[in-house]
């Protein structure tokens, strides 16, 4: 008897932490894509950055390149670190070092990404067009 019921609460555990698992949170749209995507100066995030946001499935916000950007981390499946960008961009070696920065969410999934590149041309070089809004 006692080993049944243990057996019991133990599938209803398991139960209840697999649906927390995949379970979005209460009145989110599983499929919702709302970032804001920023650059700073230097080797960590710094008020002054350039900030830009970017919604997809619709598109929207104030990226300047956003079906694009939309579409390059579709193909990542939200992965900043696996965006394509521009393999065949030429840098100069040259240290000013920039650093991106993501919040938000990815067709439903909390974002938070952070990289610093060598250069702001290293930069679009690896997350074309994602990190185009970069004028420095």
């Amino acid at each position: 008897m006692i080993s049944h019921s243990l057996r019991t609460i133990a599938t209803i555990c398991l139960a209840v932490a697999a649906a927390g698992l995949s379970a979005t949170p209460a009145g989110a749209d599983p499929g919702l894509s709302e970032l804001s995507l920023g650059v700073s100066k230097g080797e960590v995030q710094s008020p002054g950055a350039e900030q830009v946001t970017l919604t997809c499935d619709p598109t929207a916000g104030s990226h300047p390149a956003a079906s694009a950007a939309c579409a390059a981390l579709a193909n990542a499946d939200g992965a900043f670190d696996k965006l394509v960008g521009d393999p065949g961009g030429l840098c100069m070696e040259i240290y000013d070092p920039v650093t991106a920065t993501v919040t938000g969410t990815w067709r439903g999934r909390n974002v938070q990404w952070q990289k610093t590149f060598g250069n702001s041309c290293e930069l679009r070089a690896a997350t074309t067009p994602v990190f185009d809004f970069v004028t420095g």
